[in-house]
């Protein structure tokens, strides 16, 4: 459920994401891309991560959206409230911050 709506994968396929972080929802093990929109730098969260290419800094999730990490991790306020927002309208109680963790994941590792 979005905060508001966003456009559609078909018009928005590709997004580059600024201050990223990435959250491990528990117990469903579903990881969350976080961050800034670097196009008009709004909070954003993505849908689940399906692959993920360390190496390129991509992943795709479920909706079929890739998304670019750019940069350093980081953090901010604006992508912190609306994932908490989120987080709320979806009935989540855990999730732990799982940024640190990415440069293990495998060249497609699939979640």
């Amino acid at each position: 459920m979005p905060i508001w709506s966003l456009p559609s994968v078909s018009s928005e396929p590709c997004i580059r994401l600024l201050e990223w972080r990435v959250f491990e929802i528990l117990p469903q093990d579903t990881r969350h891309f976080v961050g800034l929109n670097a196009s008009d730098r709004t909070g954003r969260v993505s849908s689940a991560i399906e692959t993920f290419d360390v190496v390129a800094s991509q992943g795709t999730t479920r909706s079929g959206r890739v998304y670019t990490l750019v940069g350093d991790s980081g953090y901010a306020d604006d992508a912190k409230y609306v994932w908490d927002r989120w987080c709320e309208a979806n009935g989540v109680e855990e999730c732990v911050d799982v940024t640190d963790k990415m440069n293990s994941w495998s060249a497609h590792e699939h979640r």
